[in-house]
């Protein structure tokens, strides 16, 4: 019997270890053709970083899954917040009295929504429960859709305070790119390179610090926008672990005029990633996820509903349902 751990061992692989099941698990890297372009001339570098960085991220809790005729619905939990960084410190921008954006979502798949006759954003109960109801094709697509929502709005915030750094892709048209404010996505689980295998493969031998030159490609057909993009490492290890991506929504016709301040902002966030990450294997999922956002993914997890309270709720409402289970993990 093959024993594959020296594979692993050898390939370099970046590890995750599932603690619940509801998490969401890594895709395959969808490698296509190349639909990106150069645009950064000179050779990439990495400087000091900005005095002040923001960061916006969401933490989201599924707590049920409920199929009917064979579609599924889920019902979820999505906290959104932000945390500055100043100083070597960093402090959540949300309170007790002020909190984060805390909302529950029952995404709906829109045949089942054009079945019960709901909308996508209409507030419905479930019992004791009462949740925004978010529709797409299925009920992942929607509850995608409505975080990457609250997120492009909890940008738009803070985005005239510092520079904004949104922890995922931009895949917002609005906000586009400010000088010295961004936003800028951080994109540490990489599904879409945009380039080639044997590309993606040469930004994973890159050491530590190194950021790959700046390409572009147009965000959508027939729009007028371009997404810019670079790699960045941070772990001399080589493969997957510690490379991820920074990347900005600019409008094509001010791409000439503001891509010099596109790559010094790059350059200048690059520097700070790399000074506020860990690569020492204690803390999970890091390098990638850098300290700030480990700090305000912890904030934010004190916002999560007791699941014991969700979850019995959700059962005293439909418990009369002949189809239920309590199988529910």
């Amino acid at each position: 019997m093959m024993d594959v751990a020296k594979l692993i061992r050898d390939s370099n692989a970046r590890i995750t270890m599932i603690k619940y099941q509801e998490e969401i698990l890594p895709e395959d890297v969808k490698f296509g053709s190349s639909s990106c372009w150069l645009v950064e001339e000179e050779e990439p570098f990495v400087s000091e970083g900005p005095e002040k960085i923001i960061f916006v991220d969401s933490r989201r809790r599924r707590f049920t899954s409920i199929e009917v005729e064979g579609y599924v619905l889920l019902l979820t939990q999505i906290v959104t917040g932000a945390v500055l960084l100043e100083n070597h410190r960093c402090k959540p921008l949300f309170s007790p009295d002020e909190p984060p954006t805390v909302k529950l979502v029952l995404g709906v798949p829109d045949v089942i929504a054009k079945r019960w006759n709901v909308l996508n954003g209409e507030q419905v109960s479930i019992g004791r429960l009462s949740c925004d109801v978010a529709v797409g094709l299925t009920a992942k697509d929607a509850t995608d859709s409505y975080m990457q929502e609250i997120e492009r709005r909890t940008v738009e915030r803070f985005l005239q305070e510092a520079l904004v750094v949104k922890d995922g892709a931009i895949n917002f048209t609005t906000p586009t790119f400010q000088i010295e404010r961004g936003p800028l996505g951080l994109v540490k689980n990489i599904h879409m390179p945009y380039v080639d295998a044997e590309k993606f493969r040469t930004f994973g031998l890159m050491k530590k610090g190194q950021r790959s030159r700046c390409f572009a490609t147009q965000l959508a057909e027939g729009e007028e926008l371009l997404k810019v993009m670079s790699y960045l490492k941070l772990s001399d290890t080589p493969g997957l672990r510690g490379l991820v991506r920074i990347e900005a929504v600019v409008q094509k016709d001010c791409f000439a005029g503001s891509k010099r301040h596109i790559f010094e902002l790059f350059g200048r966030l690059c520097g700070t990633l790399v000074r506020v990450s860990d690569d020492s294997g204690l803390i999970p999922r890091t390098p990638e996820d850098t300290l700030p956002v480990v700090f305000l993914e912890k904030y934010l997890d004190r916002y999560f509903y007791s699941e014991t309270y969700v979850r019995c709720a959700f059962i005293e409402a439909v418990k009369e349902t002949k189809n239920f289970s309590t199988e529910i993990s």
